[in-house]
């Protein structure tokens, strides 16, 4: 299959398998499914290869394959930090970090130690969600003027898409940018937006992204106000081995 095919012959039956799914078809998963179908390259594999079969060509692979599309988005959405309980980590700390630090700092005690070794594993769990905490602030803010998230990585690369068939993809920081933002699809370049800068402290880029989207109403200190009011009424989003450790 030509790498650059469309779906617009078969958007109308991409969404009516969608709408029987689901029930209904919200605006958000329109946006989103036109803008995968737009170009094959922006399509997940879910267990189809669509640069190399014919499978959506045949009407029942083609619901099949919206289902698990629908379904992929579903999950990440259901998964967004307001809502979703932490897991405990499934790597453990190397217990030569302690050793190092016990020897670096030989006046360390042993309780002391194992605060800072845990909380350098809770610290790295935190600065993992960010990232989520930014996509679930942006998909509030960004949604009256056309943008919306594609949950679930439903889009590979692509965090937003709007109407338009524009594509953009956001990072908390500017140094966790990988290569597959500089990917085109159908044309169109990825748009980058990085929320502060790394090597420069309390340096925001809101305005970059302002003058990408056009919104009015996006700020450090009011996605400081989304972070704490989601924490405060969902800390299970993080999970703590033993907080009692911490008091």
């Amino acid at each position: 299959m030509d790498n650059k095919v469309k779906f617009d012959d078969k958007l109308d039956k991409i969404f009516t398998y969608a709408k029987e799914y689901l029930g209904n078809l919200p605006k958000d998963i329109e946006v989103v499914l036109k803008t995968a179908f737009s170009d094959v390259k922006n399509l997940p594999t879910l267990g189809y290869n669509a640069k190399k079969t014919n499978d959506y060509n045949d009407v029942i692979s083609l619901k099949e394959y919206v289902v698990k599309f629908v379904d992929k988005y579903t999950k990440g959405f259901e998964n967004r930090p307001s809502v979703r309980t932490g897991n405990s980590s499934k790597t453990f700390p190397d217990p030569i970090v302690g050793k190092i630090l016990s020897i670096r700092i030989n006046t360390i005690n042993n309780n002391d130690l194992k605060k800072i070794v845990d909380g350098h594993s809770l610290q790295m769990s935190i600065e993992n969600i960010v990232g989520d905490l930014l996509e679930e602030y942006l998909s509030l803010r960004l949604a009256d003027l056309g943008w919306y998230c594609c949950w679930g990585s439903s889009i590979d690369a692509v965090d937003f898409c709007n109407e338009k068939g524009e594509l953009l993809q956001i990072k908390n920081s500017d140094n966790s940018e990988n290569s597959s933002s500089s990917r085109v699809r159908n044309g169109t370049q990825i748009m980058k937006w990085a929320r502060r800068k790394s090597t420069k402290e309390n340096t925001f880029y809101w305005e970059d992204l302002i003058a990408l989207t056009g919104a009015k109403n996006i700020s450090e200190e009011d996605f400081v106000k989304f972070v704490s009011a989601t924490i405060e009424k969902n800390p299970a989003c993080i999970y703590v081995a033993n907080e009692e450790m911490y008091k």
